[in-house]
């Protein structure tokens, strides 16, 4: 069985840093090989090999629309590390934005929950949280993208599920702002690039648990 990383482009892009130190952190402790953009490289995947995966939508694509039996997220093969080397991140108190597009993938999100108390770092939870959840950043409040649609036609229901609400740009941001609102922390961790963009558009501090597993120069509060 071979064990295939998809890194997520998205991800990349917002953080290639921390994208670099985690290909590098499978590929060196895990034997993983990392390929491209799920879209097209789905179909190298066989029905011998595992998906490892970062990205919520890569996630539902790679279930739905490649040969692989199974996957399992980069988080999981973290938490289950013993040598993996946590930062210390002082008590830090953060709530956890569950992501919509995952909101069944409890054992992802128990990983999560499990890294963050092994950095040393309070969860805080808030009232819709694991299965439900109802957010997804700006991305129910727009059209479902005609190709998620068709490759993961379960997660998105053919593109016709209810959860896609569009509104007008000014409306999303009341409704960011509103959300945002309600979480009991300042500091609310996601493993979804548009729920912390949509968190961060909201008001308060959206960050990627990549930030807190692999942490860089830059500094987050620790309020």
């Amino acid at each position: 069985m071979a064990r295939v990383f998809f890194p997520s482009c998205k991800i990349k892009a917002d953080f290639p840093a921390e994208s670099e130190d985690v290909r590098r952190y499978l590929e060196e402790q895990h034997g993983v090989t990392t390929t491209g953009c799920c879209k097209p490289c789905r179909t190298q995947l066989t029905d011998a090999d595992q998906a490892v995966v970062i990205c919520n939508n890569c996630a539902a694509i790679v279930e739905e629309s490649s040969a692989a039996p199974t996957l399992t997220y980069v988080w999981e093969l973290i938490d289950q590390d013993t040598n993996f080397p946590f930062p210390d991140h002082s008590g830090m108190q953060v709530t956890v934005q569950d992501c919509w597009a995952a909101r069944e993938r409890r054992g992802m999100q128990e990983a999560i929950r499990s890294l963050l108390h092994k950095m040393n770092i309070e969860v805080v939870e808030q009232e819709e949280n694991f299965n439900r959840t109802r957010f997804h950043g700006r991305t129910l409040l727009n059209p479902c993208p005609p190709v998620n649609a068709k490759l993961a036609p379960r997660r998105y229901e053919n593109g016709t599920s209810p959860m896609f609400t569009p509104m007008a740009e000014e409306e999303q941001s009341i409704y960011l702002t509103r959300h945002a609102e309600k979480l009991p922390a300042d500091n609310v961790v996601c493993s979804c690039k548009p729920c912390r963009d949509g968190i961060t558009s909201g008001g308060k501090t959206g960050i990627h648990i990549l930030q807190l597993l692999f942490p860089k120069e830059q500094e987050i509060q620790n309020d």
